[in-house]
């Protein structure tokens, strides 16, 4: 089926009907659902609450705790509601109440404030039975609820909904507004074709997707807005199946027939093992291995390099780079920052001295430093085929670069980049292989999903001769010690990092900013230079500041995570992380990667504030426990989700409303069953069209459908 029209079938055009049809959506309502849900019923349906109140949990006022939320039957015994004065600011009304049934004979007072409460007197009148339900509280030892969220005759009881959600909110719209919309809005739901198999649907005991959606909205019990329910596990499991849908015909898109002979016998790359002055993994020789026969394969490659840091990657895809230019075609290392190229290029240059190879960097056109005459001759010199390597960043495939024969497309940090930029370098050529490469391990779930359409290899060993990094987790009140310490290594000859969270003082956050620390330690270190690196300098002051402390003209460099990956320092052996519980698990253990270098011993402190909780501290003893990246990750996913591991770019590939990649893992299995059961029958086209567009926000599935 991978010659499918993906458009939306009739039977769902319901789903995209405009929330300005429902009761109660104004325009100035709708522009705020519009921008803050999106335009359509199907937007409003995937807005999931965040918790969910049972009212009818507690009942008693005899046993009921502080802030806790009660719905009991009461009958009014005393009304004190003052006129309206509206030179009064607030207005205090008390209604004292007794409890019947449960809670019989104890008071409960029911207070208002407002300036004008008067319509009160329509809701309650002395021995009037009420069922009250809001959060209780104790106020000078008596029971009260402030502002109950609702207040009916017994007779009425029924209104009080039994399970009810809480929606985030935005300004504008209060949970009365949501709720009402929504249980409005799930009542136009179309019948939909299922598109489970009846294996699945009774071994599950699903329902279908409409009840499964409904029954998220207006729960019976608590259970059913778990993610462990039933509802939710199906509904989890029709994402999972659209996602891998996605992938397959992602991958069919970018894997295209090669109709081209690669040299299988490559010169350059024998030459190339001649000259490297160190010995490869055992996994790094497999990792080539499977790119190598990728690479002369039938069909063009699309494969993930994944390993952890300082594991070797790199010479990996510069070995796999040498295969596919070894038939006088090229490749191209795409890379998220100039630092990155820009060392990049230099290591790549320096390995080809003595190969008959011609290596080029472009940048951006706004970013180059080289004269613009210059960057056109380059660009010229790509397009005849002149150069075989091409290392940049976002450049690379802009309309304005043309390839002659582009054979291999590497893209480093793939976190940091999104399908929509797989899709587009693949295009630059008829037969473009593509290999991303990625320094945090990827946990086994987030692989099989956001990265379902590529084969991975993987490189879990360390290079030989390197030491672990000693790791410690330091109160900030302990900053001296620390200072005296890093004045000793200075001293020994070792070089320092320190990394700080922001660039200038955040109002409200309390965290060090970078000029801030660099100032500081400027001045406790007189007699030492200290460089400065962070995203909003120009290039040649980051490239100053890096070359610099390379050289070890300054002792320490002081950076923002803009040193996270690429930067290779080896005489670099003290990391030191500031704030250290705001960064993520995987995060901290990339920059921690940034020493432990050589063969000398290195070391990483994690600085915190002195008030850290325990499930915080938690978190950061986990990296003085083990500096197994893969071990990391998947404690990273739990902790963090999914969308903060990959970043705001990578995450869009999934953008799982239903799915908790942690808790619904084991359903990823049957999810690419089910789907490779619908895209290998023709037949079954209209299912796949109804479910593409149903969870059409996916990115990949935009890129499918041409948005």
């Amino acid at each position: 089926m991978s010659n499918l029209i993906i458009k939306r079938p009739d039977n769902i055009f319901r789903l995209f009907s405009s929330l300005g049809n429902l009761k109660g959506v104004g325009e100035k309502k709708l522009q705020l659902l519009e921008k803050k849900i999106g335009p359509y019923l199907i937007n409003l349906l995937f807005y999931l609450p965040t918790s969910s109140i049972d009212r009818f949990k507690n009942k008693s006022l005899k046993t009921i705790n502080n802030n806790e939320i009660i719905t009991c039957e009461v009958e009014v015994l005393e009304v004190n509601i003052p006129p309206y004065n509206f030179r009064k600011k607030v207005n205090i009304s008390k209604i004292i109440t007794f409890g019947l049934n449960e809670e019989s004979n104890v008071r409960l007072d029911i207070i208002y404030f407002g300036k004008n409460t008067q319509y009160l007197k329509n809701i309650y009148q002395v021995g009037k039975k009420l069922i009250v339900s809001g959060k209780f509280e104790s106020f000078n030892g008596l029971a009260q609820i402030v502002h109950p969220d609702y207040v009916f005759p017994i007779k009425e009881k029924h209104k009080v909904p039994k399970i009810e959600n809480k929606y985030p909110l935005f300004e504008g719209v209060n949970q009365k507004f949501i709720s009402k919309i929504i249980d409005e809005g799930q009542k136009r739901i179309p019948e939909i074709t299922e598109w489970l198999s009846e294996t699945i649907i009774k071994q599950y005991q699903f329902h279908d997707w409409k009840t499964s959606i409904r029954k998220i909205h207006i729960p019976e019990n608590i259970s059913d807005t778990n993610l462990n329910s039933v509802y939710r596990k199906r509904l989890a499991l029709d994402e999972l199946i659209a996602n891998q849908i996605s992938m397959s015909l992602l991958k069919n898109k970018i894997s295209k027939l090669q109709n081209k002979n690669i040299l299988k016998n490559s010169n350059l790359v024998n030459d190339f093992y001649k000259i490297i002055p160190f010995q490869l993994t055992e996994n790094q020789e497999k990792a080539i291995n499977e790119i190598k026969t990728d690479l002369f394969a039938k069909n063009t490659m699309i494969r993930m390099l994944q390993g952890d840091v300082g594991s070797g990657k790199t010479i990996v895809a510069f070995i796999s780079i040498l295969h596919a230019v070894s038939d006088g075609s090229q490749a191209v290392l795409l890379v998220p920052t100039e630092i990155l190229a820009i060392q990049h290029f230099n290591s790549i240059k320096s390995l080809t001295k003595t190969l008959k190879i011609k290596v080029a960097l472009l940048l951006g056109e706004s970013r180059s430093v080289e004269p613009k005459k210059n960057r056109l001759e380059t660009i010229e010199k790509i397009k005849q085929g002149e150069i075989q390597i091409i290392i940049g960043t976002h450049a690379l495939f802009s309309k304005k670069i043309q390839y002659k024969n582009l054979s291999l497309a590497v893209i480093d940090e793939q976190h940091r980049f999104g399908v929509k930029q797989r899709v587009e370098i693949s295009e630059k050529g008829t037969n473009v292989n593509v290999l991303v490469m990625t320094a945090t391990p990827i946990p086994r779930s987030l692989a099989l999903t956001a990265y379902g359409d590529m084969d991975i290899s993987s490189i879990r060993e360390k290079p030989i001769g390197r030491m672990p990094i000693k790791t410690y987790v330091t109160p900030q009140s302990k900053l001296e010690d620390v200072l005296l310490s890093i004045q000793r290594a200075i001293r020994n000859g070792d070089l320092i990092y320190w990394v700080c969270p922001l660039i200038e003082e955040s109002e409200g956050l309390d965290l060090i900013a970078v000029n801030e620390r660099f100032l500081f330690l400027k001045k406790y270190f007189r007699e030492y230079s200290i460089s400065l690196v962070h995203g909003k300098q120009n290039q040649e002051e980051r490239e100053k500041s890096i070359e610099d402390f390379k050289n070890g003209n300054s002792k320490i460099l002081v950076a923002t995570t803009v040193i996270e990956v690429g930067v290779d320092i080896p005489d670099a052996t003290i990391m030191v992380i500031e704030c250290a519980e705001r960064f993520g698990l995987a995060q901290i253990h990339q920059l921690r990667g940034r020493v432990g270098r050589s063969n000398k011993q290195s070391s990483c402190i994690l600085l915190y504030k002195s008030q850290l909780s325990s499930i915080a501290y938690s978190r950061l003893k986990i990296l003085k426990e083990t500096d197994d990246g893969f071990e990391i990750a998947e404690n990273d996913l739990i902790l963090r989700g999914a969308g903060e591991i990959l970043g705001s770019k990578q995450s869009g590939n999934i953008n799982f409303k239903f799915v908790d990649l942690h808790i619904h893992s084991d359903l990823i299995p049957i999810a690419r069953k089910e789907a490779e059961n619908l895209l290998n029958n023709n037949m079954q086209s209209h299912k796949v069209n109804t479910l593409l567009s149903i969870f059409e926000n996916n990115e990949s599935i935009k890129l499918l459908k041409g948005g």
